[in-house]
């Protein structure tokens, strides 16, 4: 399996739209009420979790009496559930063990999932998973679900790609993404994706939908054994619908798509499938369910499926299913901080959940882009300095082109680098350690993130001698001979004024920068 080559899966998009919707909250720097949301959405998967878990005790009981019915029919069924209960609970339990850890690392032993305080803490779990014992722990955890998948897909027929390819697409640890940068190819990792710059409440809410796909892959692979049992009966097991989603999280604009089925089918019948009433098409015992995402909001539903029993009565069965419509988030991502500055590339990183880069439009006020890989290198034009560049994206969505969003930008002229000698700019300085110097530098100060190079143009020498003053001038950043010259003269606590220092930068504009005042010690 190449997770690199292969089309997104849901599970991938619904991975990346959580991954860049937080990037986005973070960098514009959202209120930590809406990262409670990620453990809002953790606790719907737990409850997610203990109904799957409910299911899968009746599906052990109803394993159970198959086998006092006829043992040997049912012996091997029994024995491959064992085996996966087995390994799903190892798997399931490593999880929760790593959450402790996070959860104990950020606030003590005294934590517990339930009640800790380092919801926004974005460098525990990178720390434990990725950067400690050189990944050991992500790589292990990557071990155990790769071997629950391959324990779980060894124990269906390859043609019920039906069961298979959800299995495939949820327990998957390959890379989940693949872009082209700079001619080379590009995947951001599996364990990247799940705890880098991510806050500990999101990191839960990924680890617990791992947890959810561990206990429902258990629980549909042991309900295919017990239909495996016997097909053509009801003998072993009742009928249960199923509702299988693309995703349960959907896109305005886009459609909520689900499968409707029986847990046992029999092929020389399709069961009647109805949706608040209306009737489905079913194709090989599957109702296909599809509705536009036109508002955003939760939205719950009712399937009733209708099936001819063994004594020729009609049975019906129900089940119901929710899903949420999300508005389309853009995420624009400066690589360095929320100002465009004048003269130098500005790269930015813009994209929107679920949507190909490709497909994106982008429009920047006060300014020139282009993309380059997976980034925009955007160039402020000429005398924009204390403006405003206003970031607009738009999507191609089904040949439609729609306004996703946009962003705000300060632009501002690259600030003066500082001009030194010997790395200081002005105080105390050793006479041999003044002479020793060949050059005066320009450097960006400590708070600038940009690596930028100014390069000094000229500069005066100027002392006090018996009374006057004397001073000789460079015509760029090397001290010439006759300036080291009045240097030597200057005894201790004599001064030495380095001024007139003119420098330019990338954007080709002279600056003047600070004067150098030494005194000798």
């Amino acid at each position: 399996m190449s997770g690199g080559n292969c089309p997104e899966t849901p599970r991938q998009k619904m991975i990346g739209m959580m991954y860049l919707f937080l990037t986005a909250m973070l960098a514009l720097n959202v209120s930590g009420e809406l990262l409670k949301a990620f453990q809002l959405v953790d606790k719907s998967i737990q409850q997610t979790i203990s109904t799957v878990e409910s299911r899968n005790y009746q599906l052990e009981a109803k394993l159970n009496n198959a086998l006092l019915v006829n043992e040997k029919k049912a012996r091997g069924a029994k024995i491959k559930a064992d085996s996966i209960k087995l390994m799903a609970d190892s798997l399931y339990n490593h999880i929760q063990n790593l959450k402790i850890l996070m959860v104990h690392t950020v606030d003590g032993p005294e934590a517990t999932l339930d009640n800790y305080k380092g919801i926004d803490n974005q460098d525990v779990a990178a720390q434990l998973m990725i950067t400690e014992r050189n990944g050991e722990r992500s790589e292990f955890l990557k071990k155990l679900i790769n071997d629950y998948r391959n324990l779980l897909i060894s124990y269906i027929n390859p043609k019920d790609s039906f069961i298979i390819k959800p299995i495939m697409e949820t327990l998957i640890t390959e890379p989940l993404d693949n872009e082209a940068h700079q001619g080379e190819v590009v995947h951001k990792s599996w364990e990247s994706q799940m705890f880098e710059h991510l806050p500990l409440s999101a990191s839960f809410a990924l680890m617990s939908s791992i947890q959810s796909d561990v206990r429902t892959a258990q629980a549909d692979v042991v309900n295919y054994l017990l239909t495996e049992i016997d097909e053509g009966s009801f003998k072993f097991t009742k009928i249960e619908p199923i509702i299988k989603p693309v995703s349960n999280i959907v896109i305005q604009g886009d459609k909520y798509e689900a499968d409707i089925f029986l847990a046992a089918r029999d092929e020389y019948q399709d069961p009647e499938i109805l949706v608040d009433g209306k009737k489905l098409e079913v194709v090989d015992g599957r109702g296909k369910y599809s509705v536009p995402a036109t508002r955003p909001g939760e939205y719950e539903y009712e399937a009733e499926l209708i099936i001819t029993a063994p004594n020729g009565r009609p049975q019906k069965y129900t089940i119901k299913d929710k899903y949420r419509v999300i508005k389309p988030n853009v995420v624009i991502s400066p690589v360095k901080m929320n100002v465009f500055y004048e003269g130098v590339d500005n790269p930015v990183k813009i994209s929107v959940p679920g949507i190909p880069s490709s497909d994106l439009i982008v429009s920047i006020s006060n300014c020139r882009n282009k993309k380059v890989g997976d980034l925009y290198i955007v160039r402020p034009l000429a005398n924009k300095a204390g403006r405003k560049s206003i970031v607009t994206v738009s999507a191609k969505i089904k040949d439609q082109t729609r306004r996703i969003g946009s962003g705000e930008f300060r632009i501002k002229r690259v600030p003066d680098p500082v001009a030194k000698i010997a790395g200081i700019s002005s105080g105390k300085i050793k006479k041999g350690t003044l002479l020793a110097q060949e050059a005066i530098f320009a450097e960006m100060g400590d708070d600038f993130d940009f690596d930028l190079e100014f390069r000094v143009t000229g500069f005066t020498v100027s002392i006090i001698k018996g009374g006057y003053v004397r001073d000789a001038r460079s015509t760029n950043n090397r001290i010439t001979a006759e300036q080291k010259e009045l240097m030597k003269s200057v005894g201790r606590g004599g001064r030495v004024i380095i001024e007139g220092i003119k420098a330019v930068g990338p954007d080709k504009r002279p600056r003047k920068l600070n004067s150098i005042a030494l005194t000798i010690d």
